[in-house]
């Protein structure tokens, strides 16, 4: 975000929802915590080797030959490698089962799962950024946006592709929950919706709406040894289809948060949630709200300044 204007991620717009302190910490002042997510450094991992696997094939076509499947693993595997040192050197973790090496044997897993899809499944284009300008179609949305900087929504599509002569955007998700339980949650995700909108906007096909590539991995560790034991692996892809009201009611609930976060910067007023300091574990930024002291007095030990922008990645 700018004086002139306003730039927005779901990332970002997530994090304000989620809790407007952890935003005008992370956001707004760059601090991240000096110790990573093995799970979150797993699924970038995981995004960077079909990455690497799809741009191979968009430019090759399928793979014809055993030859050419080794090539077009190798180069997904070589950028998911790259992927995971970079993130590697950036963090402390403290290591589990999700690592490089399951995520080699889950790619292996999700090849033969998939494995018919070179019969029926086109890529028609791999990871791309988009800006997509917030114009208002309707009195309500002029009401709201005249009164803010221009909007814009910025993100990254993973994957455009074919599949039985249809259209999608394809992205995709790696979890450790509860499969069923993560794609029913799904329908809803403003995620998935703002990318269908923005699709519409940006792309250069007509997508029917997003496919969800959901990659599940899990390991139970025993009480014994202390150690991890055979990995699980489950895939799913699923269809998310929305209507023009699902899309306008989504890009509404979209401005609203753009509003209120032109709002907390004017006032500098970025309260607590505290509904949300426990989502999966406690949240990596309590230690600094719990001290509630003003910003400049905090003790940062164990945070550095790092800032993220999707259209830099």
């Amino acid at each position: 975000m700018t004086e002139n204007q306003i730039v927005l991620d779901n990332s970002g717009r997530s994090t304000f929802c989620q809790c407007k302190q952890k935003y005008f910490l992370q956001n707004i002042n760059g601090w991240q915590s000096n110790y990573g997510s093995t799970a979150l450094r797993y699924g970038s991992c995981w995004h960077a080797i079909q990455e690497g696997y799809y741009t191979w094939i968009m430019k090759n076509g399928w793979p014809q030959t055993p030859e050419d499947t080794m090539t077009a693993i190798t180069d997904g595997l070589k950028m998911g490698k790259e992927s995971y040192d970079k993130d590697s050197e950036k963090k402390e973790y403290y290591d589990d089962y999700k690592n490089f090496n399951t995520a080699v044997e889950g790619f292996a897993a999700y090849i033969d799962y998939f494995a018919t899809d070179k019969d029926f499944v086109e890529i028609i284009s791999t990871e791309q950024k988009f800006s997509c300008p917030m114009e208002p179609e309707n009195a309500l949305e002029e009401k709201i946006l005249s009164k803010l900087p221009p909007l814009i929504f910025t993100g990254k599509l993973d994957l455009g592709i074919k599949m039985d002569g249809i259209n999608w955007i394809n992205d995709f998700k790696t979890t450790g929950w509860y499969l069923d339980k993560v794609i029913q949650q799904a329908n809803r995700s403003a995620q998935f919706l703002g990318y269908s909108y923005a699709g519409k906007k940006v792309l250069d096909f007509e997508a029917q709406g997003c496919l969800g590539n959901f990659a599940y991995v899990g390991s139970t560790k025993s009480k014994v040894t202390g150690l991890y034991g055979k990995n699980r692996f489950q895939f799913r892809r699923v269809p998310q289809v929305y209507n023009e009201g699902d899309l306008q009611a989504w890009k509404l609930s979209f401005i609203d948060t753009a509003r209120e976060i032109h709002f907390a910067k004017q006032e500098n007023l970025f309260p607590e949630s505290f509904d949300n300091c426990y989502q999966y574990g406690a949240c990596s930024y309590l230690k600094l709200c719990q001290q509630h002291v003003p910003y400049e007095e905090l003790n940062t030990d164990g945070f550095h300044v790092e800032f993220w922008n999707v259209l830099d990645e």
